[in-house]
């Protein structure tokens, strides 16, 4: 995402005031839609409003508005922005929120574009802030972030995408532009077994894009030759139990002892990987905790007899899960994995904060996808991370979220009607 993001309309140097800014709505809304987003803003002689934009964030071919105000009684230097959407003809609020800023309410802005409604707010010199929102089910949310800031010589930008858990770190020299470190990786979101997840944060997460192939980017044809979509990930006090389907248009079984098959691969570290501006100076580390290897080996003549391995790198060690925590089930696109890791078969991982806490710990989901199995040099490699063989920090992120804990921003607009519903039939 660029960092220059064009606010249209924007508002003049001294921002506008509230007779003007209704004058230019006019344009687009009727007087009694108006009203309402004037007695939601209140005090209406003593606000002005310095950025503003129309345009569709819920998603729903209708026009939604945006727009930054400041109220001249504000003591500190905040600015409130109001997100209103439009639902069967009507202007209603869907989410407020508030931003600093640090010289000119001029650094907080808004706008529209692909179905989000963007914010940009300046944090300090050369540090800035863009977060996207969304209006979907009901539900106003914090879909995206992006962000720059300065690090001696060196910029760092961070994206992290809450819907689709894409996350990208790149740091780069300030003078040259010249990149000291590039990580592109999913953060894969597991759930307490039992709890009720918001829609917009719920999945399923795919792992399809061009950046996602490691090995073999010439063979794959795209998303439907070989792709990951996580439908479901959940975990209780003994394991990880997650639910995949692999789409996949030619399903490959090793039948000879030098042939090659389809084969998923989840690797998972204690460690948490990301850049650390003061590991570069750090000797390597001892007593590095062991990866651990839970390699999947499909079989679609007898699914049944498909197999799960969890093997520590470190040591060797193999362990075969039992029938019961394997299950493969072929579809007419490629094949669904159900799988249950118990806690017990990686020691070394530490979960004692796992749903007490949101706690992460190392993991990237390799598929490799093979179209012909005697052709071992066609093999594609499809992972949740630019992971390096050997690296843990190359890894990706698996979270575990405990109950009632939010990846983001979330405002459900008719929580309130719903509590009163459910409150007048009892309960």
């Amino acid at each position: 995402m660029s960092l220059l993001i064009s606010f249209v309309p924007v508002c003049a140097q001294s921002g506008t005031s509230l007779k003007e800014f209704e004058k230019k709505l006019s344009d687009y809304y009727d007087p009694e839609l108006i009203e309402d987003v004037v007695q939601t803003i209140g005090s209406t002689d003593q606000v002005k409003v310095w950025s503003w934009d129309i345009g569709d964030f819920s998603s729903d071919e209708h026009n939604d508005l945006a727009f930054v105000v400041r109220y001249s009684k504000e003591k500190t230097k905040q600015c409130s922005i109001f997100f209103f959407v439009d639902i069967n003809g009507s202007l209603i609020p869907a989410g407020n929120i508030t931003r600093d800023f640090v010289d000119s309410p001029l650094e907080v802005g808004v706008a529209i574009r692909d179905a989000s409604c963007y914010v940009t707010s300046k944090k300090e010199q050369f540090n800035w802030n863009i977060v996207g929102y969304r209006y979907r089910h009901g539900i106003f949310f914090e879909s995206d972030t992006f962000s720059t800031s300065r690090i001696g010589t060196q910029t760092m930008e961070t994206f992290t995408d809450h819907v689709q858990r894409r996350n990208k770190i790149h740091v780069f020299s300030t003078r040259n532009e010249e990149t000291t470190y590039y990580h592109h990786f999913h953060d894969i979101p597991a759930f307490k077994k039992g709890d009720i997840i918001m829609p917009c944060y719920a999945g399923p997460f795919i792992i399809d894009k061009a950046d996602d192939v490691s090995k073999g980017a010439y063979f794959w044809k795209g998303p439907s030759d070989a792709s990951v979509h996580i439908l479901e990930s959940l975990y209780d006090e003994a394991s990880l139990h997650m639910t995949l389907f692999i789409k996949d248009d030619t399903l490959s079984e090793k039948i000879c002892d030098s042939c090659i098959q389809d084969k998923l691969t989840i690797i998972l570290h204690d460690r948490i990987p990301g850049y650390d501006p003061e590991r570069i100076e750090k000797k390597q580390e001892k007593n590095i905790p062991s990866t651990y290897m839970v390699d999947i080996i499909p079989s679609f003549e007898q699914p049944y007899s498909s197999k799960a391995i969890v093997q520590e790198q470190r040591t060797g060690r193999k362990q075969l899960l039992s029938e019961e925590s394997m299950k493969l089930k072929v579809g007419n696109d490629g094949y669904y994995i159900d799988i249950t890791i118990p806690f017990s078969s990686m020691p070394e991982i530490d979960v004692s904060a796992v749903g007490s806490d949101v706690h992460s710990i190392g993991c990237t989901i390799i598929l490799s996808d093979s179209d012909n199995r005697f052709r071992p040099e066609e093999m594609t490699q499809i992972q949740s991370s630019d992971y390096e063989a050997g690296n843990p920090r190359s890894l990706g992120i698996l979270t575990f979220h405990p109950s009632e804990a939010h990846i983001g921003l979330i405002q459900p607009y008719f929580l309130k009607e719903l509590t009163e519903a459910l409150l007048q039939i009892g309960f």
